[in-house]
């Protein structure tokens, strides 16, 4: 299996849907995740129903497979529908719990916690409503990673939601697990406030 601990940075793009482009019509997300020299790692595609796309948005029911170049499932995210306190949970290949991304309620920033299996906390993810792109990763108050939306260019930008994410991390050395976590958080980001235009409800 691929070891992603040895990337200092990976890049996670959205595929563009022609039919969501064209129609407006919400549309299963798929994403490349890749080195930012392009060299392609993993792909991972939503897995979700029609109404609850169309009419729940982006607090749908899903669950996000990330497959590597094998079609081997390395890990997958899931959540169930919410108003607002979002709890997506991760998992292996193997089916063994990696931990939960929980949103917190939060007036000036947007804020989650990273928990293990047994639901501690084991991390924090911060995003100031003055820097909108920008989400910090932090174990015990030291930033550990960070999730940047990147710009897409304006057509793209102007007529699809596809978005691009540069996942970085600031520690030569880190569990698997904890990183499958953070890259984790970069899907929920995505479809929790730059999915369909934007928003601060998460994904």
């Amino acid at each position: 299996m691929l070891d992603i601990t040895q990337y200092p940075e990976l890049i996670v793009k959205q595929k563009v849907e022609v039919l969501e482009a064209f129609t407006g019509f919400e549309t299963q997300n798929r994403y490349a995740i890749e080195t930012p020299e392009g060299e392609n790692l993993l792909y991972a595609f939503e897995e979700s129903g029609f109404l609850g796309r169309q009419f729940l948005r982006k607090n749908r029911p899903l669950t996000i497979h990330i497959l590597d170049n094998d079609g081997q499932e390395v890990f997958s995210a899931s959540r169930g529908f919410f108003f607002y306190f979002s709890n997506l949970q991760v998992i292996d290949g193997s089916g063994r719990p990696l931990g939960s991304l929980r949103r917190r309620f939060s007036l000036f920033s947007r804020q989650f916690t990273l928990e293990d299996p047994n639901g501690q906390p084991i991390g924090a993810v911060r995003g100031p409503l003055f820097r909108p792109n920008t989400f910090f990763i932090e174990d015990q108050g030291m930033e550990v990673a960070r999730v940047t939306k990147q710009w897409s260019g304006l057509l793209k930008e102007a007529v699809t939601d596809a978005d691009t994410f540069r996942v970085s991390f600031n520690t030569p050395t880190r569990d698997q697990d904890f990183t499958h976590l953070i890259l984790a958080t970069a899907f929920a980001i995505d479809l929790g406030f730059f999915e369909g235009g934007g928003g601060i409800s998460l994904g």
